[in-house]
């Protein structure tokens, strides 16, 4: 990741970090600041990213392509070009559908746990 004082530069060949997140979930720290943090997640079929919220972090996701189930507070299939938001204290979780799902994932502001 390649950082000035007011842009960030990050590469899919070169994320900051990839992990699991859970079975059958990868995720990809693509880039970050002192603000946002923008991450890359691909879904296996009938893998679950559990219900969670964030206490201060809006976060917002794009269905890049497949299909996943939203769960939590609001139920919703969504499948490639859809997107939603979710706010601080909104219950939330996903669950893929498509044998393979990719996310954009932006949060702001960053999820300090994914920045070590």
């Amino acid at each position: 990741m390649e950082s000035t004082a007011n842009l960030t530069i990050g590469t899919w060949d070169d994320p900051f970090k990839t992990e699991a997140a859970y079975e059958g979930i990868e995720r990809r720290v693509l880039c970050f600041d002192e603000e946002t943090m923008q991450v890359h997640y691909t879904v296996e079929a009938g893998a679950v990213f559990p219900e969670h919220e964030h206490e201060e972090t809006r976060q917002t996701v794009y269905v890049v392509d497949g299909a996943i189930d939203l769960f939590g507070d609001h139920e919703k299939r969504l499948e490639a070009g859809d997107s939603f938001i979710v706010g601080p204290g909104v219950r939330h979780g996903v669950r893929g559908v498509a044998d393979r799902t990719e996310l954009l994932d932006t949060f702001t502001p960053r999820i300090e746990a994914y920045t070590d």
